[in-house]
């Protein structure tokens, strides 16, 4: 390849990448915690202790930490081994009453 095509290619790439950064659109947005489902239920039960939480609000943190407010309490919660089941609003409101 000559080096005019090669300078070609390279303009070409920088002006198409220039408006993605500009706007934001890099990555330094995985690093950021990871909200899921907003107006779903969740089921999360501590691996460690069985213990079981409901809640309708959860974020999962990049080092892997499951966070959420526990409705019933109020409580923040963290916790580092947890498995997250998605369950409907009917099982929600039965087991958050419990």
């Amino acid at each position: 390849m000559s080096m005019m095509n090669h300078s070609r290619r390279l303009l070409a790439s920088v002006l198409c990448a220039a408006p993605l950064l500009m706007a934001g659109c890099s990555m330094p947005h995985i690093a950021m915690p990871h909200i899921m489902g907003l107006g779903s239920y969740y089921e999360v039960t501590d691996t460690a202790t069985g213990r079981i939480y409901y809640t309708d609000n959860l974020n999962r943190e990049p080092r892997g930490v499951i966070e959420f407010e526990e409705p019933a309490s109020g409580a923040m919660i963290s916790l580092a081994a947890a498995s997250v089941r998605e369950i409907s609003e009917a099982e929600y409101r039965q087991g958050g009453s419990k």
